[in-house]
């Protein structure tokens, strides 16, 4: 027959219980802060080679996530006389700091400049870090005004996704050097010296966007006019004339072309997107005119061949909507070309 418990034999008990309980707890609130507080993980850089003198730093993929510290968006180097030039200034102030040391490491040679070709938290929101460097940077006219007037909200959604630790310091901060229309580098940038353009086409993906072409190789960096795998994004585009500038950029006969997003490839970079674009414009427009609703005709349209783009089920649907808006305004003479529908917290 067992004995029962005095009083004092149970308190003990009880203290003993709740003393294990506030160690565990203490070591896992421990853990957690350590966790917050330890060193963000930063992706290494790999190098790929185009062409002499003109290389890309590949993005591994297209979902922002702390695995990649928001590397989803490819940077090009460029090197001229002087030191590098940098197309993209990469997430956050973390991921600047270490794109800067790692390429001047690697080609050990100073940046110099760096263009940036729209207005997105994953290619802009290292700008600060060049700038108190001293490095100009680069943007057409409305980019740098999209820069100024939403990218806080890109810090946000970018914050939410990876953390305070990573995107610690990061502020928008807008270019140095700003350019209204198709323009030569070297005329615009004291002491630069390779033959590199940075051609605006109107608005396209945006207002703003742009492609950096570099003469002396042949290279198109598109940005996100071009598309590897990747579906064009209407959510601030004028998809008409997206679809006319990828003509215009097919013309200049680049040797290779390389997109924001997916493998740098030759002329189907461009071409791609504009099938895509082509098929969305005539279908929408085709439903409109027979009078099919906006409802009906964004679950009527399909562009099959582009189905396993990444994208294709997350914003083709949106896609079809914002075409039909713009065919609709087009048939009452309400569309505005000078940014119909910009937004912010997106891209």
């Amino acid at each position: 027959m067992k004995t029962p418990l005095s009083a004092f034999e149970f308190r003990g008990i009880v203290s003993r219980l709740a003393c294990a309980v506030i160690a565990i707890f203490w070591l896992v609130a421990s853990g957690m802060a350590n966790a917050g507080s330890g060193e963000p993980h930063l992706p290494a850089l790999q190098v790929q080679t185009l062409a002499p003198g003109v290389h890309v730093l590949r993005a591994p993929g297209f979902e922002v996530n702390a695995g990649n510290a928001g590397f989803i968006t490819n940077i090009g180097v460029i090197e001229d006389a002087r030191g590098l030039v940098l197309v993209g200034t990469g997430t956050s102030h973390r991921f600047a700091q270490h794109l800067l040391a790692s390429v001047e490491r690697h080609f050990g040679r100073p940046v110099v400049l760096a263009v940036v070709l729209y207005g997105g938290g994953d290619h802009v929101l290292g700008n600060g870090v060049f700038v108190a460097r001293g490095v100009p940077v680069v943007a057409q006219t409305e980019t740098d005004r999209f820069i100024r007037a939403s990218c806080h909200s890109c810090v946000e959604r970018l914050t939410a996704a990876l953390g305070e630790n990573m995107m610690s310091s990061t502020e928008p901060t807008p270019a140095t050097v700003v350019i209204e229309r198709t323009a030569k580098l070297p005329g615009v940038v004291p002491g630069l010296t390779r033959r590199l353009t940075l051609i605006h086409l109107g608005h396209t993906f945006q207002p703003g966007a742009s492609a950096l072409y570099d003469e002396d190789s042949g290279t198109l960096f598109a940005g996100e006019l071009g598309a590897a795998g990747y579906l064009p994004d209407l959510y601030n585009a004028l998809e008409t004339g997206w679809r006319d500038g990828l003509t215009e950029l097919v013309a200049l006969g680049a040797k290779r072309v390389v997109p924001a997003h997916g493998a740098p490839g030759g002329s189907e970079v461009l071409t791609a997107p504009k099938r895509y674009l082509d098929a969305l414009i005539a279908q929408t427009g085709a439903l409109f005119e027979q009078g099919v609703s906006l409802q009906e005709a964004t679950q009527s349209v399909e562009v099959a061949e582009f189905r396993d783009w990444y994208g294709y089920a997350v914003w083709h649907r949106r896609n079809v909507h914002f075409a039909y808006l713009h065919r609709e305004q087009e048939a009452f003479g309400q569309r505005s070309e000078a940014a119909p529908g910009l937004k912010e917290g997106q891209h």
